[in-house]
């Protein structure tokens, strides 16, 4: 997309939030980047949270604050304030994701002439009967889903083929794919030193994420090589679980857990090994930071098929299976054991940033925009 197409691009991203979270992630890289080439752009957060991901100043920001504590009088103000947003804005092109913020839009937009383009961010093969999910995701997935009101959209951006497949070929048709993009101007470089014997994890602290294969594998692995500390980053409702397995099998000197932080590439760059254990992703916001940064990485070739388009095995690093924590061990072993093999996976990994650059992606975007 020639740049001179750019200036006259209005968009309306809609997020949840700017805290942790890798859809609200993405668009706050996106929503950045569109404004740094020029396009006219409005950021809206749905919730009154704290910041975490920064946006260019470029950006019109707009968070909406409720006065309201009862839940549904709460979304009922959040529609009537973003409705008039809608119709103040410029921008005739509206981009959401996860369902809910997209059901707030639909709702909001009703008799606006908007065009909404929506993507599709987690597995849609997700059953609403799947254990410890919450409310939250099981509205979602039942509407969207299995009502199909995806169908309504004017455009839907997957992440994967995986994704895409799962729908009708009606849908597929106004459909496209375009992969999360990488900040690579904020990005630190392929650490060029001796590695540290870190070996690092990120992401929830949910069911999903199976941090609990990687805990076993690491304490087999532990066994022979003892020098290797593990920190996984991130938040949530398994931690209790996790510390107690931690301490059953006596690692709380050599695992930590120090919760979300904002600057992740910068304290994992020098690590040994970045390891993706998750049983279901779209693309790992963390996973593609740490090839862009060579970390030589092992991740589990899960649905929706994001790990598998961008690790490939003996050239960019190691896909294991799902729930294989032996395959785990052995692969954590070759990087550690195998230092030419070590250097070469790092060296293709890096080229990853070269094909997911933030300025790439948003023209991707802004050439769906109107």
């Amino acid at each position: 997309l020639p740049l001179t197409n750019v200036y006259n691009k209005k968009v309306l991203f809609i997020t949840s939030s700017l805290t942790d979270g890798g859809a609200e992630k993405v668009m706050s890289i996106l929503s950045s980047q569109c404004a740094e080439l020029g396009a006219d752009v409005t950021l809206v957060a749905l919730r009154d949270k704290k910041h975490v991901y920064k946006i260019s100043d470029k950006v019109n920001f707009i968070q909406i604050k409720t006065k309201y504590k009862n839940s549904l009088i709460k979304v009922i103000e959040r529609c009537i304030i973003l409705r008039k947003v809608l119709k103040n804005c410029e921008a005739k092109t509206i981009i959401s994701f996860l369902p809910i913020n997209t059901l707030y839009v639909m709702i909001s937009k009703i008799g606006l002439k908007r065009k909404l383009i929506i993507s599709e961010r987690a597995n849609p093969n997700r059953s609403i009967f799947e254990p410890n999910i919450s409310l939250k995701d099981r509205i979602g997935i039942f509407i969207f889903r299995k009502l199909r009101l995806y169908s309504f959209a004017d455009w839907i951006v997957f992440q994967t083929p995986d994704a895409k497949s799962y729908y009708s070929k009606k849908m597929q048709e106004k459909s496209c794919i375009i992969v999360n993009p990488l900040n690579t101007s904020d990005l630190p470089y392929r650490y060029k030193g001796e590695r540290s014997k870190i070996i690092v994890a990120a992401g929830r602290l949910s069911e999903e994420k199976n941090f609990s294969m990687l805990i076993q594998a690491f304490s087999e692995f532990h066994k022979v090589y003892n020098d290797y500390k593990l920190i996984i980053y991130g938040e949530g409702k398994l931690r209790s679980e996790l510390e107690n397995q931690i301490k059953e099998n006596n690692l709380e000197h050599h695992i930590s857990m120090p919760g979300f932080v904002d600057d992740l590439s910068n304290k994992i760059n020098n690590a040994s090994m970045y390891i993706s254990t998750s049983n279901h992703e779209g693309i790992s916001n963390s996973m593609i930071e740490a090839l862009g940064m060579g970390i030589p990485t092992i991740a589990t070739d899960c649905p929706v098929g994001g790990s598998r388009m961008f690790v490939n095995t003996d050239k960019t690093g190691i896909l294991i299976p799902m729930n294989d924590h032996k395959s785990l061990l052995k692969a954590m072993i070759k990087i550690v054991s195998d230092s030419e093999y070590r250097e070469k996976i790092s060296l293709g990994a890096e080229k990853i940033r070269e094909k997911v650059s933030g300025k790439d992606i948003s023209l991707k975007w802004l050439d769906l925009v109107e």
